[in-house]
């Protein structure tokens, strides 16, 4: 496994310098023409934002040309991973993570809220789980069967059905299984 990371890694060294040394003759090539246009930041800047640019509209799927064909799910992926990390380095910084919007759209809004809706039910379900497992390791001390003892209503439940559908055997089995995740107990 290591080797392979390895190999991955100096793949990827490879790639940035071949990256950086497309930058450089790309700036020895026309850098003194952005110079002369007064562009504002240097000519290394400029073709690196060029070429982050066109590697977006190549992830997105997205003609690089003409901007369009792109897939907005993918665009956004990216955007929000971009975000992530922004948030980060401000932590990192010591300052407070900050949420910067444009004004945007209600969806860009409605996707926020349910980035938040997931996050808080993330960190309940996180609570409870480990709330239980907490108090079931405590109660199998005195209890070695407590295991059985939760299953059963689960069992129970699933033998009044009279019709027992796919969608009803599925709720059956998921249920087992979080009873096992609860109880940390391994299929």
């Amino acid at each position: 496994m290591q080797e392979k990371t390895f190999k991955f890694q100096e793949a990827d060294k490879s790639l940035l310098a071949a990256v950086d040394e497309a930058i450089e003759r790309a700036v020895e090539a026309a850098g003194p023409e952005l110079q002369a246009l007064c562009i504002g930041r240097t000519s290394h800047d400029y073709f690196a934002d060029a070429v982050l640019r066109h590697l977006f509209l190549r992830l997105c799927g997205a003609d690089p040309q003409t901007n369009t064909g792109g897939n907005p799910k993918t665009a956004w992926e990216i955007l929000y991973v971009g975000r992530s990390v922004a948030r980060h380095w401000e932590r990192e910084r010591g300052a407070a993570a900050t949420i910067r919007r444009k004004k945007e759209r209600p969806e860009d809004m409605e996707r926020d809220a349910s980035e938040r809706r997931e996050l808080a039910i993330a960190a309940r379900n996180f609570a409870v789980n480990t709330a239980i497992s907490v108090l079931i390791d405590h109660a199998r001390a005195s209890d070695p069967r407590i295991y059985e003892r939760l299953e059963a209503p689960i069992d129970a439940r699933h033998d009044r059905l009279e019709n027992v559908s796919e969608t009803d055997r599925e709720f059956t089995e998921h249920a087992r299984r979080y009873m096992r995740v609860l109880t940390k107990l391994q299929e």
